[in-house]
């Protein structure tokens, strides 16, 4: 219908010049009318263009002299040829041709050698005519751009030719492939190899626009000027990016601290169920340790360990407010807009107390279009073990059992179900039997916006996922508002609030009695159903699924987080804001154990439940100003209130004789046990930090904080924590220019104190528990009140004192960018429990004593190595390195020879690191026919030590405990995670290896003779037999009588997240309303190489039992992302 109006009112418009013409065109509409259907139609040869530009997406420039006039057959193109196919296809048959920029880009150029002078032949669609005639009115031609007539060159205006010259503005150099587009329009050219360019513009009011890959746009009035000289500047957006630093955002080319800010986005497709596994191996000087169970957050280190008995844990700070109380858990992953990492004293310093093991500063999403923005997350997967200790199977187990009635010289009886079911040929595989399915999924909806007045962000989200150990499991409904209202020209309010279910209900299969299951154990009775509760017939190993399958726990903790600010504007540079924080965390344990016949055993059950409320109050002043030309002041006062009330009661009974209501019936139990518990602390803290610039090239940083804590002696209750810092941005400096391979470089200096708050609230009273006392005539038992610690009033702030030095970098035009660290920092005052003489009847004394130190080193690496057209690939590294040691403890010198004792039971070392193996020195295995006499009652097999010293302090012929010494430590050399991003078009490929050198843990089931090896399973390692004399292991009946730990190296290597996306093009999506589309697949601890033969060497876990970690997990999701 467009075509015809079109053509019918082009006739009329010529039929006034040309009547023959207007005939024409009528003839050509009737027979467009009847074969149209049955043939291929034409199209503009400028419409293919920009079609192919949309479908490839990738840049396509022409001046629109060189395409106008131009039709093309529509099926000529094809959808599934190369783009460089369909161009020439296209191009050639009409005397053109393309050339392709260093950009990646095409630029469509004539190839003939005089421009166009006459009218081309006019084309019909689907019509063929003779050649329009050549006096077409120019009236005409201004009012209908016709699809089927060129216009003349001569009735094109052109002022002027434009020429120029693009070069680095810092450095001089000619940049060639630069787009040059006239704005408004897609025509242009791109320089040439001496960075010049020409092209013709219409006027003096045309812009000109200059973009290259890695430089910042600039636009250009061309005026009056043919000449026109172009610097471009490199661009600095990643310099530009502001970072959260406490009580404020900066500029990261502007800091004067270590901070270091993960990449989101490079995140956003792996299956993290909390904000923790997001520090996984981005961060340098961030350790995270998954412990691998489902929704549980693990454990996070920054830059080492500083405190021997108090908190090593970072402090979290959720959209501007301490996260009191808070688990990383309850955060879901979707909602963070950012991640920033507080490393250093100068960062962390105005947090007081609390920062001394690092900050890290989350800050949730916030709204950003103007209209209502909808997105839907969803993703589907399920896990399975990643890593297991390598258990013996049922051959190598009955040859074990073989090998040890042989050692024994004697039988190593089988029980009576290991009998039957070896007779029976029936195996069972321990950690199958234990095995559940374990899906996990997220469903997440969230709607954002912004007007002039009001930015939103809401989202809800369900997330569930179970591990493959039966009864492991999680779920979590959570959900998020964060709003902010400009309620006036000078008053902001908002409200950032996050509400968490989080539900770990199930009593998960023990690890611990698995691993002594026998691959010929029963763990069901004859009927199949009930739960064999000794699966093995020996007392030793119980049924691990027994309370899994029988037993009831309900376990549900809720926290609701809420931040209400408002922001003043008193007036020009000066601010005030107030920050009302309140964090509630209930958690509620309900259980109950049926009676059960198999062992005679009655109900009994439990209910347990907590509260913590976390109250933060804090008044925010800030004056920003700039003095003069070149500098400018930065001030923030802070003045805070922070209190915590918790309580606590539990209620359990046994003996109950009813199992109908479980729990709930818990009155008609007997042996009732209460017990309830309160308590509360508080802070209150002032700080004032004070930024000073110089010609934005020389940043100074001042800060001064100032902490009261409730849990300190009388005395001892406040702390103070200076901080300075100065960072020189040195690339900005003329002497500094003629360096043309480096774009930045930004040196960095501080040095600052904290303290460390982390105690209980009654450390340094006196407290007093229940106590029984018979008095022993005959009068029932007494209940009282006696004292459980002793009172130091003189108990004050373990405090870390750090000093920092760094670099910023970028060089090659942007394509390297790193940050460099090396640190050092002394904690003194140790918040220590030493070791007291119980003759005063307490065992130990919470005071402040000791000092260790911490040094490393660390490099955020962020590179781009290839990027060409469609194609580039990023890499991300993060390294860091860290040594740790004892300076000096409780000043002990027993022996009198001047030299401070180390506390060999505790396992502190001074000198050594924290973590340290104290034991005798292997020296290989005593073989057949050597001399025994270095260790009484010693037998070829054993174990052989080196004898380092004697009670003269010389090797004296004997083993002894003078011959111990610190071996190793389970600290690692270094830690390092390496990502590989690659996008090609729509598709996106990230790939991270999450790799740990040295480090060395205690293993004590390398050696089968320690623990039960004639009952229970064993890793299937080799050990020692006069057939196989080796010289690592022992004999398989080793009873290792001086207690050797069995070290292991805990390196390893390991594939930790692989991620495959696809972003559908908009077109095919544009139609059905939505904006965007993305589908994707990933997989999180696929595989791991690694010598060490126990649980999952990030924890190292060595022994039998895991505790509160589970084994490795490996999982496999696919997902969507919709926005609409």
């Amino acid at each position: 219908m467009k075509r015809t109006i079109q053509t019918l009112l082009l006739g009329v418009l010529l039929g006034g010049v040309q009547p023959s013409f207007s005939q024409l065109l009528a003839s050509a509409q009737t027979t467009q009318s009847k074969d149209t259907p049955n043939k291929p139609s034409q199209k503009k040869l400028k419409e293919v263009l920009r079609e192919l530009k949309e479908q490839y997406q990738v840049d396509i420039l022409f001046f629109d002299r060189n395409v106008e006039g131009f039709t093309v057959m529509s099926n000529v193109v094809k959808p599934a040829a190369k783009l460089e196919q369909n161009l020439d296809a296209v191009l050639k048959p009409l005397g053109l041709k393309y050339k392709k920029s260093k950009n990646g880009g095409y630029v469509i150029i004539d190839k003939r050698a005089e421009r166009r002078s006459e009218q081309r032949e006019a084309r019909f669609p689907e019509t063929d005519l003779p050649t329009a005639p050549k006096a077409i009115g120019h009236a005409a031609d201004q009012a209908l751009e016709t699809p089927f007539a060129a216009v003349p060159e001569s009735a094109k205006t052109v002022d002027k030719i434009v020429k120029g010259k693009v070069t680095d503005a810092e450095k001089g150099e000619a940049l060639p492939g630069v787009n040059v587009i006239i704005k408004g329009t897609q025509r242009g050219t791109v320089t040439n190899a001496e960075g010049e360019f020409s092209v013709n513009v219409a006027d003096n009011a045309v812009v000109l626009v200059f973009s290259f890959v890695g430089y910042a746009a600039q636009e250009i009035q061309v005026g009056d000027r043919s000449q026109i000289p172009v610097l471009l500047k490199i661009d600095d957006k990643s310099l530009e990016e502001v970072v959260v630093v406490g009580y404020g955002t900066a500029k990261k080319k502007d800091l004067t601290g270590a901070v270091s800010s993960v990449n989101i986005e490079d995140t956003r497709l792996q299956p993290n169920t909390n904000a923790a596994q997001i520090l996984r191996g981005t961060t340098a000087g961030v350790q995270v340790t998954d412990n691998g169970r489902p929704g549980q957050a693990g454990s996070i280190r920054i830059r080492g360990i500083n405190s021997i008995s108090a908190s090593t844990a970072p402090l979290i700070v959720l959209d501007g407010i301490i996260y009191a109380g808070g688990n990383l858990a309850d955060i879901n992953p979707n909602d963070i807009e950012s991640i920033d990492v507080l490393k250093d004293a100068s960062s962390t310093a105005i947090y007081g107390s609390l920062a001394t093991n690092g900050v890290i500063e989350i800050t949730t999403k916030k709204g950003k279009s103007g209209k209502p923005k909808f997105s839907l997350n969803s993703y589907l997967g399920a896990s399975d073990y990643a890593y297991l200790p390598n258990y013996r199977n049922a051959e190598q187990y009955l040859a074990a059992r073989k090998d040890a009635e042989l050692a024994e010289g004697g039988a190593v009886p089988f029980s009576v179900i290991e009998l039957a079911n070896i007779a029976a040929g029936k195996t069972i595989n321990p950690f199958e039997e234990i095995k559940q399915a374990a899906p996990m999924y997220n469903y997440e909806l969230s709607v954002s916006g912004k007007t002039d007045r009001v930015n939103y962000f809401f989202s809800g989200a369900y997330t569930g996922s179970k591990s493959p150990v039966k009864g492991d499991n999680f779920t979590r409904l959570s959900s998020r508002l964060n709003l902010g209202v400009q309620a006036t020209d000078w008053l902001k309010i908002g409200i950032n609030s996050g509400f968490s279910s989080r539900d770990n209900s199930g009593i998960r299969a023990s690890l611990l009695n698995t691993s002594y299951l026998s691959p010929y154990a029963s763990l069901f009775l004859a009927d199949g159903v009930s739960p064999n509760p000794l699966p093995q017939s020996w007392g030793l190993v119980s049924n691990p699924i027994l309370g899994t399958l029988l037993d009831d726990n309900k376990a549900v903790t809720n926290i609701l987080f809420s931040n209400a600010y408002a922001d003043v504007s008193v007036w020009k540079g000066v601010s005030y804001k107030l920050n009302a924080g309140y964090t509630r965390t209930d958690s509620k344990s309900f259980f109950y154990s049926p009676s059960y016949a198999p062992l005679n055993r009655p109900g009994s059950g439990s209910k347990r439940h907590g509260e913590n409320q976390n109250m933060t109050l804090e008044n925010i002043v800030k004056y920003q100003q700039r003095i003069a030309k070149n500098h400018s002041l930065d001030l923030t006062l802070l003045y805070g209130v922070y209190q915590l009330t918790s309580q606590s009661s539990f209620l359990s009974s046994q003996n109950i004789f009813n199992d109908a209501l479980g729990y709930n019936a818990l009155e008609i139990g007997e042996g009732f046990t209460i017990d309830a518990s309160a308590a509360q602390n508080r802070q209150i803290s002032s700080m004032a930090r004070v930024g000073y610039t110089i010609a934005s090239k020389y940043f100074f940083t001042l800060s001064m904080r100032r902490d009261g804590y409730s849990a300190f002696g009388a005395g001892k209750k406040y702390g103070v924590f200076p901080a300075a810092a100065f960072s020189w941005n040195i690339s900005d400096e003329d002497f500094f220019r003629n360096i043309k391979k480096i774009d930045f470089l930004k040196l960095r200096a501080s040095w600052g104190r904290n303290g460390n708050r982390g105690v209980s609230e009654y450390s340094s009273l006196s407290q007093v528990g229940q106590n029984n006392y018979v008095f022993g005539n005959g009068s029932p038992t007494s209940v009282g009140l006696s004292t459980t610690t002793l009172a130091n009033p003189n108990l004050g702030w373990e405090t870390t004192e750090s000093f920092n030095v760094g670099a910023d970098i970028q060089a090659f035009s942007k394509r390297i960018t790193a940050s460099v660290n090396f640190y050092s920092s002394n904690t003194f005052d140790l918040l220590l429990n030493q070791t007291i003489p119980n003759t005063n009847g307490f065992e130990n004394f919470l005071r402040n004593i000791g000092e260790t130190k911490n040094t490393g080193f660390e490099l955020d690496l962020k590179t781009v190595n290839i990027q060409k057209g469609d194609f580039t690939w990023n890499t991300n590294l993060a390294f860091s390195l860290n040594r740790n040691k004892v300076v000096k403890l409780t000043g002990r010198d027993i022996n009198k020879d001047g030299v401070e004792d180390d506390d060999i039971a505790s396992g502190w070392f001074i000198g050594y690191p924290l973590g340290s193996n104290f034991d005798y020195v292997f020296d290989g295995i005593f073989q057949q026919g050597e001399d025994l006499s270095l260790i009484p009652g010693a037998k070829a097999g054993d174990i052989r030590f080196k004898d380092i010293s004697g009670p003269n302090g010389v090797p004296d012929g004997k083993i002894t405990p003078a011959d111990r010494m610190v071996v190793n430590n389970n600290q690692a050399k270094f830690n390092l995670g390496i990502t590989n991003i690659f996008n090609y078009k729509n598709f996106s490929l990230s790939a991270a290896l999450n790799i740990r050198e040295g480090g060395y843990s205690s293993n004590s089931l390398i050696n089968p003779g320690s623990n039960f090896f004639d009952q229970a399973n064993f890793l299937n390692t080799p050990y020692w037999t006069p057939e196989n004399p080796i010289n690592t292991n022992p004999r398989i009946n080793y009873r290792n009588p001086l207690g050797y730990g069995f070290y292991q190296d805990r390196s390893f290597v390991r594939l930790q997240d692989v991620s495959l996306s696809y972003n559908v093009p908009e077109k095919w999506i544009n139609k059905i309303k939505i904006s965007g589309l993305q589908v994707y697949v990933s997989g999180k601890n696929l595989h791991t190489w690694t010598k060490w033969d126990g649980w999952d060497p990030e924890f190292g876990g060595g022994g039998r039992d895991p505790g509160n970690n589970g084994p490795l997990l490996k999982t496999f999701v696919g997902g969507i992302n919709v926005s609409f």
